[in-house]
């Protein structure tokens, strides 16, 4: 779970801006959003608002940016760096990019920090946290070319193997090159990398889910999971199910290009093809039992009179589709213990449905984080959704993002939140002129 995330001239966030999870101990509403199990008590959930152009999709590119950072070697390119930059200033912006995320996972607290600049990685440090009670315990730093930890045998030949590494990649991070690499016998580094690597997922607005047919076909709880959203936020379906047929007998009626195409196609054990049109998952193929099997979604859907009819991906809506493909992230929020970033959560979703899902997310045991950027302003109500130390702004000033807790603003429980946020008491909303001028 993620406790605080530190961004510095990254993209819109040109001075650092600090974004955390702590709850506020004066608020005593919903005590079930929580995480009271741990030493250092946890929100499960935060949204950020904020004007279109403040910097929201910003701050989920920046957990995206960091993942990848630091879990594939090769992620990071010197020409990606002053593109990553704060670039409305006047002079050259020679400050690095700069990142701190503390995070909690296996029973220990962890705290990264990275600085990158130009063709370099300025510094790289990972620490055991203190808490605030202790002095942080350093795992590894990495300062320029030189390399340090202090807790490791033969220290010496582990810092001249490791420098000759970081001289052969540059722009890499120690996480990502000790899973290839293995120079740490740490392990309390291998697991800070599988916390980046499995426990955080960034879902951007148009992601994807290739594999999502196979996924909801193999893991017979998430299928469930699927259903039971379904069932509960009134969409119109009764159920969704996975249809599997033979691939010959599947591509008889289909049109002449199609069955040339995929015939051609050969498969492999574990390797299968799929058709996403239009963020549909339309069918995968794959080999089952040394036969061509093809998967589809079939979705239940109530009728007049009672009646039950079954249609295709094709026929659903963009909102019944995004919420599908959000499924296996909220899955992982619940089940999982993972940290979920979401850009714009409520996309293509009607608003009555995003109310009808933060209410069965609120109202249900987890054991995750979701942390989500909307401009549903329904969500905003204190006595029914979120807590105000759950709510975060995003406002621009000079091109440059700025983000703040509505936890800064001593309101009462009884106050309209959505109210005055439309009113611009908390600032950022837009500030629209006359149109018809």
């Amino acid at each position: 779970m993620i406790l605080r995330f530190s961004i510095k001239n990254f993209l819109s966030f040109y001075k650092e801006t600090k974004f955390d999870m702590f709850p506020n101990p004066k608020r005593t509403t919903f005590p079930d959003h929580v995480y009271k199990d741990v030493k250092i008590p946890l929100l499960k959930q935060a949204a950020i608002y904020g004007a279109n152009g403040s910097g929201k999709s910003n701050f989920v590119d920046a957990f995206f940016f960091l993942k990848l950072f630091t879990t594939e070697k090769d992620f990071l390119k010197e020409s990606m760096i002053e593109r990553s930059k704060f670039r409305l200033v006047e002079s050259e912006n020679r400050e690095p990019i700069s990142f701190l995320i503390e995070f909690y996972y296996q029973g220990k607290y962890f705290i990264y920090t990275v600085q990158i600049n130009s063709n370099k990685i300025e510094q790289e440090e990972l620490y055991l946290s203190g808490l605030g009670e202790k002095e942080n315990e350093i795992i590894f730093k990495r300062s320029g070319g030189n390399f340090s930890a202090p807790s490791a045998e033969n220290f010496r030949e582990l810092r001249e193997a490791t420098e000759k590494l970081i001289r052969l990649n540059p722009l890499s991070s120690l996480l990502a090159l000790n899973t290839e690499f293995p120079l740490f016998k740490d392990s309390r580094a291998k697991i800070a990398y599988k916390w980046f690597n499995e426990q955080l997922d960034v879902i951007k607005i148009n992601s994807t889910v290739p594999m999502l047919i196979d996924l909801m076909s193999a893991n017979k709880k998430l299928l469930n999971f699927a259903n039971e959203i379904f069932s509960k936020t009134g969409v119109g379906i009764g159920s969704v199910k996975i249809n599997s047929q033979p691939f010959d007998q599947w591509i008889s009626d289909k049109d002449e290009n199609l069955k040339e195409v995929l015939q051609k196609k050969t498969l492999k054990p574990n390797m299968g093809l799929v058709r996403i049109e239009n963020n549909k998952n339309l069918y995968s193929v794959s080999l089952e039992k040394g036969i061509r099997t093809v998967k589809e979604f079939i979705f239940e859907q109530f009728g007049q009179n009672g009646f039950h009819g079954n249609m295709g991906i094709q026929d659903q809506s963009d909102g019944t589709v995004r919420l599908l493909t959000l499924i296996p992230a909220l899955f992982n929020a619940v089940e999982n213990k993972k940290v979920v970033c979401i850009d714009e959560f409520d996309n293509s979703i009607h608003p009555t449905l995003m109310m009808a899902l933060m209410e069965y997310f609120s109202g249900i045991h987890t054991n995750g984080q979701l942390i989500f950027t909307t401009h549903e302003t329904c969500l905003l109500n204190q006595q029914k959704f979120m807590r105000p130390d759950e709510v975060w702004f995003a406002e621009k000033n000079e091109g440059a993002t700025r983000m703040y807790s509505l936890n800064d603003f001593k309101e009462h429980n009884t106050i309209s939140i959505e109210k005055g946020y439309l009113q611009g008491r908390y600032g950022a909303i837009p500030f629209i002129g006359n149109l018809g001028e």
